[in-house]
């Protein structure tokens, strides 16, 4: 299967991002931050899911990476089978990446959400993702058989406040209290 698209959008903001302390923040990355990150990578992978086992190819073997005016391209040729089942089957959900050693600027952002824009990182990966929904919204994923079958492009967006982000671990006994005071807090009203 080949594969191609955008890993991330730079200048976009990212779903809220839970910051570890109860609270979420929003991030984007800054355009050139990508071409530092690779300028400085000997090597970047790409996985499966984030899975260090699940290694589909790298920078030096079946992987372009790209960054343009509108964000980091990805573009990969593989023959895992898991990989092509799931491009089969549409379940390529987007991309995602690691970030190493980040360089931010902090600001308030809308609603008393924090705003964080990456300027400069490092990079191992990035990864083609099956079983979770990417933090940005703005990845996307063409996917094509060698045998010419034109798969359906599409493009990950996500919705505000989802409960899957907000924290609620069991979603058949969640409280709609703690969403209920989220949307409160920044100013809307239930």
């Amino acid at each position: 299967v080949i594969i191609d698209g955008y890993v991330n959008v730079t200048g976009r903001n990212s779903r809220p991002i839970p910051d570890g302390k109860g609270g979420y923040f929003i991030e984007r990355i800054q355009s050139g931050t990508f071409r530092k990150a690779m300028k400085r990578a000997e090597e970047i992978k790409i996985l499966l899911n984030h899975k260090w086992d699940r290694i589909l190819g790298s920078t030096k073997t079946n992987l372009n990476l790209q960054e343009d005016k509108i964000g980091l391209r990805a573009h990969v040729e593989t023959e895992d089978p898991e990989v092509v089942q799931a491009a089969k089957e549409r379940r390529l959900r987007g991309w995602s990446f690691d970030i190493l050693h980040p360089v931010e600027v902090r600001a308030d952002g809308e609603n008393g959400i924090p705003t964080r824009t990456i300027t400069d990182m490092d990079m191992r990966e990035v990864s083609l993702i099956t079983n979770m929904r990417p933090w940005y919204e703005g990845t996307t994923v063409t996917a094509e058989t060698r045998a010419g079958e034109k798969e359906e492009t599409f493009e990950i967006r996500a919705e505000e406040f989802e409960p899957e982000y907000i924290g609620f671990e069991d979603k058949k006994n969640y409280d709609n209290s703690s969403l209920k005071k989220i949307i409160e807090k920044y100013g809307g009203n239930v």
